[in-house]
């Protein structure tokens, strides 16, 4: 796969990953955050598990290791989702698209923190601009930060974490796709006991709405958009993969503006703006680090 076809697939996986968005506030319309994300990865899971088998057929090579390859991958993608997911009843989808982002600023800090990576006092300055950012875009009105804004922050950690753990793993992963039906399967493991414990809603479905949300990340967001990413970090840098996925967030923006009718105001538009600049900085200030690490 050439690294023009592997862009133009990560683009597509934000167009899907930024909807994702709007169906996750469909689904919560009739469902719990808990029972969203376990119907999502059933789907996730047991059909792409299926479409596997119809396409390649019956294959346990090497099935134990990628199995228990993808435990972490998936524990860290139930952590955000989880967070993610809980944070959208409370906040906006347009704001929840641009706090997730910080991952992108987190990534480099936390490569340099727990795996003794490259970094500098850019890294720092640009985090401060980013939190900068972030103040404006969740605190425009000096009303507080609300419990929504504090669980999708959370949610961008396990995010920072699961891109560096996909970024490690990639070239040792046999099968893309396979892998996803693994670490989705791995999620919805991790979920099954909250489901179990929580107080269940009634499940009683009056739009189509919710339904169609369900379908959107369990087909969408799951299988095909989290297979891409996989895919294609075998062959875009850090660099590159890292400001692609920078897209979601405008296409969260754009379907939140569309489709729920949600406004920022200019203030907080501002805050957006600086926390996707801070973000590009952030890019492009690792990609220099990593570039002068490598010639030393």
């Amino acid at each position: 796969m050439t690294k023009n076809r592997a862009a133009l697939e990560l683009i597509f996986a934000g167009v899907l990953w930024g909807f994702g968005f709007v169906a996750t506030v469909w689904a919560l319309e009739a469902f719990t955050p808990v029972e969203t994300l376990f119907f999502r990865f059933v789907i996730a899971s047991v059909m792409g598990e299926i479409l596997y088998l119809l396409i390649k057929g019956p294959n346990f090579t090497s099935l134990r290791e990628e199995i228990f390859r993808a435990l972490p991958a998936g524990l860290l993608l139930g952590g955000m989702l989880l967070l993610q997911t809980i944070g959208l009843k409370y906040t906006t989808a347009t704001k929840s698209g641009f706090l997730t982002s910080l991952y992108v600023i987190l990534v480099p800090l936390f490569n340099a923190w727990f795996f003794k990576s490259s970094g500098n006092w850019k890294n720092y300055a640009l985090t401060v601009l980013a939190l900068l950012g972030t103040f404006i875009l969740v605190d425009a009105n000096l009303s507080g930060i609300n419990s929504g804004d504090l669980w999708t922050l959370g949610c961008s950690v396990f995010a920072a974490f699961h891109i560096i753990y996909i970024g490690k793993i990639s070239n040792k992963v046999g099968n893309a796709f396979r892998f996803n039906n693994f670490q989705s399967a791995w999620c919805l493991l991790a979920l099954t006991p909250l489901l179990l414990t929580q107080e269940r809603s009634n499940w009683v479905v009056t739009d189509y709405k919710p339904i169609l949300g369900i379908l959107c990340l369990g087909l969408g967001s799951s299988i095909i958009a989290f297979y891409l990413q996989i895919r294609t970090q075998k062959v875009l840098s850090d660099s590159t993969a890292s400001m692609l996925f920078l897209l979601e967030s405008p296409f969260a923006a754009l379907f939140g503006f569309l489709i729920l009718s949600e406004r920022l105001s200019w203030f907080q538009i501002s805050g957006a703006v600086i926390i996707m600049i801070a973000s590009v900085l952030q890019i492009m200030t690792d990609t220099a680090n990593k570039s002068i690490s490598s010639k030393t």
